[in-house]
């Protein structure tokens, strides 16, 4: 078998490897079968070139249980897991060793290979180093409930397959050297975001455990801060006073089921007083990182066929504070220009700030714009300039900036309403993040980026992306004169930068040569939205293999003098299951 990449700081030999192939060994016994059957394990035979034993398979409505596999070893082992992906290219499962705080979600993520997704290939994923003395592995199918909480129990299942583990032994040196490298501080360049939302949208568990999963995925990486989202307009998500819960109380249809999942979870989660933002909090913090609450400042009104979040909004309560545009019309959104607007926010993240988060970010990149031709900023500007701004061209410098005073007033007043907070309790400084647009949209839409870091009214700078198509394959930040701009800005100033790479999922080696330019043209930090689970870069295949350690300028650098290796996970190829021979070949 082909040896898989792993960090470059440890070179384990896989002559020493164990390979546990028998998976028929899990307990119980009573979970296994030798036939599909639901909620059981189907153990099929299997074979490639190298290896021989008896994969796990469940199916979409399998329901299989948790299983355990006893590993009878000690010592620091490095531990990988064969996992044979459907007709797709799509592989998933969760582990835990005892004494996890909580499961690992491992995916495939996208196959980066030349290979066939049809395919009949085990790919190796990595895992994690760990001390396996007197430890066992649990082994769960990711399944997510599809019946209404008043209706009888059904899931859904992600297909899983899962061969093999292997376990590399760990020499007292090497062991010396990952200890060594996890206390770096140095690497410790990356910044995650976590939408507090896809989780329930694809799981729907409101548990403590299913939230933790969410962040596990960062222990011992190049992660040093965790963006998680607190809010959106006047939807809180947290168990708080200010705003309102995204529970849909009464609504009994929902568009996609994911909203419906998100929706009962919340209900569950204010039923049980479990509040998700708190043990996100905690959960970052065991682990070493920083948190940031973050907010979605347009999230008062949202479009079809996403109208259950409107119930109760702000929007119908004061239809006063709707944003207004050039021709009169009332827009479907709330307007950042009335004072009434930015006092209700700041007091929704002064009960955010409450808990003891590191800082606040407000997330401009997500359906601006959020000022437009208002009441009180055309007759402010008519009185300065004696214009009515309507009959002036969309993109006056003199209207732009005018436009741009309310956010700005919106910054100053939190960051006096942070202080303010921070004295009080004895904290030390709440921290303020903006996640903005491209040097284009920001001042058309309101952001004097130039004003607020010359005031000191943010800590940290993310410009999201430069590109359209954010799934495109085109690389974000290609033009350097974008990334110069944004370099120069923050240059001499306290304000630290971070850029979003983009697009989500890219090969393992696009990853590093895109940190490798950023950092050459003078970036130190590097942001990624929608960092966790499956659906995110937290999938445990090769792609992430490489993010996680993208803060190791030295690793990258080597790998670039080295000609750029390939990073792609190493696979086997099947010959035989069950009783199929997987070499005889069908014409077409």
């Amino acid at each position: 078998m082909n040896d898989n990449v792993e960090p470059d700081n440890v070179e384990p030999d896989n002559d020493e490897a164990v390979y546990i192939t028998d998976l028929a060994r899990c307990q119980p016994q009573s979970c296994l079968s030798e036939s599909p059957k639901r909620r059981a394990w189907h153990v099929q035979p299997y074979e490639t070139a190298e290896l021989s034993g008896n994969l796990l398979s469940a199916g979409e409505e399998t329901a299989a249980p948790d299983v355990s596999l006893g590993l009878a070893l000690s010592g620091w082992h490095r531990i990988f897991v064969g996992v044979y992906p459907d007709h797709r290219g799509l592989g998933s499962i969760e582990l835990k060793l005892s004494g996890d705080p909580c499961y690992t979600h491992l995916n495939m993520g996208p196959d980066w290979t030349n290979s066939s997704p049809h395919g009949q290939s085990i790919y190796e994923l990595f895992w994690k180093d760990a001390d396996l003395t007197g430890r066992e592995i649990s082994i769960r199918q990711v399944c997510t409930p599809t019946g209404s909480s008043d209706e009888p129990a059904a899931v859904s299942c992600q297909r899983t397959k899962v061969a093999y583990v292997k376990l590399v032994p760990m020499s007292e040196g090497l062991v010396r050297e990952v200890e060594s490298d996890r206390r770096r501080e140095d690497t410790r360049r990356l910044f995650a975001h976590n939408d507090a939302h896809g989780y329930l949208f694809l799981y729907g568990t409101a548990t403590e455990a299913a939230i933790r999963n969410e962040i596990e995925p960062y222990r011992h990486t190049d992660f040093s801060r965790l963006y998680w989202e607190c809010g959106a307009g006047d939807l809180m998500f947290y168990l708080g006073q200010v705003g309102r819960l995204p529970a849909c109380d009464g609504i009994e249809d929902f568009d996609r089921q994911g909203d419906r999942l998100h929706a009962e979870t919340w209900r569950s989660f204010r039923d049980q007083r479990l509040d998700p933002f708190v043990v996100a909090l905690e959960a970052a913090r065991e682990i070493g990182l920083s948190f940031h609450a973050s907010y979605r400042p347009a999230g008062f009104f949202y479009p079809p066929p996403l109208e259950q979040w409107n119930q109760g909004s702000l929007y119908f309560s004061r239809p006063d504070l709707r944003m207004m545009g050039k021709d009169g019309r009332i827009a479907p959104r709330i307007s950042y220009a009335f004072a009434d607007t930015r006092r209700f926010v700041i007091d929704l993240l002064l009960e955010v700030a409450q808990h003891p988060v590191d800082g606040i970010c407000i997330l401009y990149n997500r359906r601006p714009p959020l000022v437009d031709y208002e009441p009180p900023l055309v007759e402010g500007f008519i009185e300065v300039y004696g214009e009515d701004p309507r009959r002036l061209a969309d993109d006056d410098p003199r209207w732009l900036a005018y436009r741009s005073v309310a956010l700005t007033e919106f910054h100053r007043d939190l960051r006096e309403a942070l202080d303010k907070l921070a004295r009080e309790q004895r904290r030390d400084r709440i921290m303020v993040s903006a996640c903005v647009l491209n040097r284009e949209e920001n001042f058309r839409n309101g952001l004097d980026l130039e004003r607020w870091i010359a005031e000191g009214l943010i800590d940290t700078l993310i410009p999201y992306t430069d590109l359209p198509d954010l799934d495109s394959m085109g690389m974000a930040w290609e033009d350097e004169e974008a990334v110069d701009y944004f370099v120069r800005l923050v240059e001499g100033t306290p304000c630290q930068l971070a850029l979003n790479l983009m697009p989500r999922h890219m090969p393992p080696e696009l990853f590093r040569r895109k940190a490798a330019s950023l950092y050459a043209q003078g970036v130190e930090n590097l942001f990624f939205w929608d960092s966790a689970g499956p659906s995110g870069r937290a999938h445990f295949g090769a792609s992430w293999d490489a993010l996680r350690r993208l803060g190791h300028r030295d690793e990258i650098d080597a790998w670039l003098r080295e000609g750029e290796p390939s990073l792609r996970a190493a696979s086997t190829q099947l010959r035989k299951l069950g009783d199929y021979d997987l070499t005889y070949q069908t014409p077409g």
